[in-house]
C-alpha cells in the first residue's frame, strides 16, 4: 500500500520460455502515458540491460521512425527518407539481444492493419514476440484526444469533435474518426494483433486514475516486462501533459487565423512542441482542466462496460483493474471551450506571446553566436592569406556602415 492505493505484486521473471528470448511490443494508445514509460524505459536503458532488458533505440524517438515505416505512413503530409528501413534496423537489434527481452513502444503501432502486424511480427522471428496495450477510460481519452489534434492543427471545436466521433464513428471527416477509434478501441485493436499473436502473449495494463501514485503505471508495466519496476528510477519528466480549458480554445482559434501561414514543415516545432507542449503547458498551472460534456457521460458509461466486457471475453492478461475504465461522473459542470470569453482568454494570449518573443530572442542570440564562431577562423584565415583583399573588405564595411548611421541619423541615405 502507498499513499492509500495498493500497489500490485511485483513479479521477476526473467526465465526465458524461448531460447531466442522475448520481444515485447507495447502498441498504445496515445494519451495513456505512452510517452512517460518511454521516457523512463530510455533514461533506465542502461539498468535494464543489465537485466536482461533492452529498449533497444539509439536516438530517444526512433521508435516513431521505424513505425511510420512498417505502417508505410506520412506524418504531416511528408515522409522522411530517413524512415525507409527503420523498423527493420530496430527488429534486428531487438531480435538479435542476447537477454531475456527487447522492449519496442510506440503508441501509433495500435492502428496497423493486419497485414502489417504479421509483416512486424515475422521481422522479430525466432523470438516470441508479446503485445501490451494500455488503457485509459474513455472519458479522459476523448478530451486529451481532441487537445492531442490542436497541436496538429485542428480547428474543430471541442463539442463537435466529441459528437462526430460519437455519432459518425470511423465516419467522422478524415483523418480523425479513422485515426481515433483505430487506435483507441482496445477490443478491436488486439483483435487484429491476435491475428498474429497468441492471445495469451496479449497484455492490458490500466491507466489508474487521478490522484494515484505517480510510478503506479510503470510498476505494472513492468510486471509485463517481467522486472520490478521498484528498482529503476522513476524521476522523469511528465511528458505531454493537458492544458486548460481556455488554453486549449485559445490554441483552436490560432489555427482557425493561421490557415497556411505556417508551412507544413514548420507546424510540429513551432505549434505542437513550442507553443502547444511548453508555452501553453506553462500557462496551464492550476487552470480548469477539459472534461467530458456533461450529455455525453451517459454514452461514455455504456460504451465503456460493452469495451469491459470485450476485454473480460477476450480473456487477455489484465495488469491493474477493469474498473478503472469506467468513467467517474464529475462533481462539477464541465466547463465549454467555446465558451471562453476574451477576457478568459487574454492571460494564455499574454503568455503565448510573451513565450514566442522570448523563444525568438534565445534563437537570434544563438545564430549571432553561430555566426561569430564562423566567421572568426574565417577572418584569421582571410588576413593570413590574402590581406590586401581583407583590408579592401574592411574598408567597404567601414564607408557602409558610416552610411548607415548617416541614413538613420537624417531619415535618409545619402548620394
Amino acid at each position: 500500500m502507498r499513499d492509500g492505493v495498493a500497489e500490485p505484486p511485483a513479479t521477476v521473471t526473467n526465465a526465458k520460455t524461448n531460447p531466442a528470448g522475448r520481444v515485447i511490443l507495447h502498441v498504445g494508445a496515445p494519451k495513456t502515458g505512452t510517452t512517460y514509460l518511454q521516457n523512463v524505459l530510455w533514461h533506465n536503458r542502461v539498468a535494464l540491460a543489465e537485466d536482461g532488458v533492452r529498449y533497444p533505440l539509439h536516438q530517444p524517438f526512433e521508435h516513431f521512425g521505424a513505425t511510420m515505416d512498417i505502417r508505410e505512413m506520412r506524418w504531416n503530409g511528408m515522409r522522411n527518407p530517413d524512415w525507409d528501413g527503420a523498423w527493420e534496423r530496430l527488429a534486428s537489434r531487438a531480435r538479435t539481444w542476447s537477454g531475456t527481452t527487447s522492449i519496442i513502444s510506440n503508441e501509433i503501432l495500435g492502428g496497423a492493419n493486419v497485414e502489417q502486424i504479421k509483416r512486424a511480427v515475422d521481422s522479430l522471428r525466432p523470438a516470441e514476440v508479446s503485445v501490451v496495450f494500455t488503457a485509459r477510460d474513455i472519458a479522459r481519452q476523448l478530451p486529451a484526444g481532441w487537445q492531442e489534434h490542436l497541436k496538429h492543427r485542428l480547428r474543430v471545436p471541442f463539442e463537435k469533435f466529441v459528437d462526430d466521433l460519437i455519432e459518425l464513428g470511423r465516419d467522422t471527416p478524415a483523418p480523425f474518426g479513422e485515426m481515433f477509434w483505430s487506435l483507441h478501441h482496445a477490443v478491436e485493436v488486439l483483435a487484429r494483433w491476435e491475428e498474429a499473436v497468441p492471445r495469451e502473449n496479449i497484455h492490458v495494463v490500466t491507466v489508474p486514475r487521478p490522484g494515484a501514485p505517480k510510478d503506479l503505471l510503470w510498476n505494472r508495466f513492468a510486471q509485463v516486462l517481467g522486472i520490478d519496476g521498484r528498482r529503476y528510477d522513476t524521476e522523469v519528466e511528465r511528458a505531454n501533459p493537458s492544458i486548460g480549458v481556455a488554453q486549449a480554445e485559445l490554441l483552436r482559434r490560432v489555427n482557425v487565423a493561421l490557415e497556411d501561414e505556417v508551412p507544413r514543415q514548420h507546424s510540429d516545432p513551432l505549434i505542437r512542441v513550442l507553443l502547444g507542449e511548453n508555452i501553453l503547458v506553462r500557462a496551464s498551472e492550476n487552470a480548469p482542466k477539459l472534461k467530458l460534456p456533461a450529455p455525453r457521460l451517459a454514452w461514455a458509461t455504456e460504451w465503456s462496460q460493452e469495451l469491459i466486457d470485450g476485454l473480460c471475453k477476450a480473456e487477455y492478461n489484465v495488469v491493474g483493474d477493469l474498473a478503472e475504465l469506467m468513467p467517474v461522473p464529475e462533481e462539477t459542470p464541465p466547463l465549454r471551450p467555446e465558451d471562453a470569453s476574451a477576457e478568459e482568454l487574454l492571460d494564455p494570449a499574454i503568455a503565448s506571446i510573451t513565450g514566442l518573443l522570448g523563444q525568438l530572442g534565445r534563437e537570434r542570440d544563438e545564430v549571432a553566436k553561430l555566426r561569430g564562431a564562423l566567421e572568426k577562423p574565417f577572418k584569421t584565415w582571410l588576413d593570413r592569406k590574402h590581406p590586401r583583399v581583407a583590408n579592401c573588405g574592411r574598408r567597404v564595411l567601414y564607408h557602409g556602415r558610416r552610411a548607415a548611421d548617416f541614413g538613420r541619423r537624417h531619415g535618409r541615405t545619402p548620394r
